[in-house]
């Protein structure tokens, strides 16, 4: 499988961002949008993509370069509509995973690939549940649910090699194009309940770079810094089902967790320990552990205040 990267808006929703792409649009400081994709493809095994974008060309070219975290990186240099977008993909010659540089999700691609495989439907689209609907997502959302306000389209989609899009060149606009995918039978969904914001509103992108303040993304999920005090650090860690942290430990650090979603365990050097919602877990200084996610799970690590305390002993992924 290859990956599809838009990086662009459509239509006079480009960019809210007065010409820039949304692909260099900053998460926290020296991470964007692309860094985010490129480290989810790089994750799941995904090592080819070809980015779609039409603003700012050069500089998102000249910024990332033929090679990004072991993903080869090509450029197509068109705007982002539907007639294009079927144009690349007809070249790419795989099953090939869309994904819109104007939506940032916390998605489990690993699951929603695994999905696509064994899906009947020759696309699949990636459905945030429990997220406002607005604006253009609004029709998919409707045609889709029926105007149910519990999921909203994600901007992410699979499409399997030598299916015929171009049949359905209805306009500039892709989403025109998913609802009747629906009604034909083409299109199946996969459905999570974690973060997913869009830059194609001015709510959407303050929703953004607030849940991004403080949130470093991480190859298993992320973590995010709560509170941080001279007496104790509040951390929130999200490790989606199926991965794990790195094995490591902490020379001053003593941390306790406590599972607020989830199951799974943590592994340590002489022991197992399996949580659920509700449990908590002591971990010792100089203790080696490793968190493993049985399902998508949210905990809180409250601790002694030592940010930068962490001796790796083994990374499961060949990036950070």
């Amino acid at each position: 499988m290859k990956a599809l990267i838009l990086c662009d808006g459509y239509g006079k929703e480009q960019s809210i961002y007065e010409g820039n792409s949304n692909a260099l649009i900053s998460l926290t400081e020296g991470f964007t949008v692309i860094d985010k994709l490129v480290l989810d493809l790089a994750t799941v095994g995904l090592r080819e993509a070809v980015l779609l974008t039409r603003v700012s060309f050069s500089s998102v070219q000249d910024a990332l370069g033929s090679e990004r975290k072991g993903v080869k990186l090509s450029y197509e240099q068109a705007t982002r509509t539907f007639k294009n977008i079927v144009s690349v993909l007809a070249k790419m010659d795989d099953d090939v995973l869309v994904m819109d540089c104007g939506i940032v999700a916390d998605v489990n691609l690993k699951k929603m690939i695994m999905k696509f495989t064994h899906a009947a439907a020759p696309v699949l689209i990636y459905v945030a549940t429990g997220v406002e609907s607005r604006g253009s997502t609004d029709r998919v959302s409707g045609a889709l649910f029926d105007w149910e306000s519990r999921a909203v389209y994600g901007g992410m989609f699979c499409v399997r090699k030598g299916c015929e899009l171009g049949q359905f060149l209805l306009g500039d606009e892709l989403e025109k194009v998913l609802p009747l995918l629906a009604d034909l039978g083409q299109l199946d969904v996969y459905e999570e309940a974690n973060f997913c914001g869009t830059f194609y509103t001015e709510d959407g992108k303050k929703r953004i770079l607030t849940e991004f303040h403080n949130k470093t993304a991480k190859p298993w999920g992320y973590e995010k810094v709560q509170i941080i005090t001279e007496l104790y650090l509040l951390k929130e860690l999200y490790i989606r089902e199926g991965y794990q942290s790195s094995y490591h430990y902490h020379k001053n650090k003593d941390e306790t967790m406590l599972i607020v979603r989830g199951t799974g365990y943590i592994e340590f050097d002489d022991r197992r320990e399996y949580f659920e919602v509700g449990d908590t877990i002591h971990i010792k200084p100089y203790e080696k552990h490793t968190i493993v996610a049985s399902t998508d799970t949210i905990l809180y690590e409250a601790s002694t205040p030592f940010l930068e305390d962490t001796t790796r002993v083994k990374d499961f992924y060949p990036i950070r």
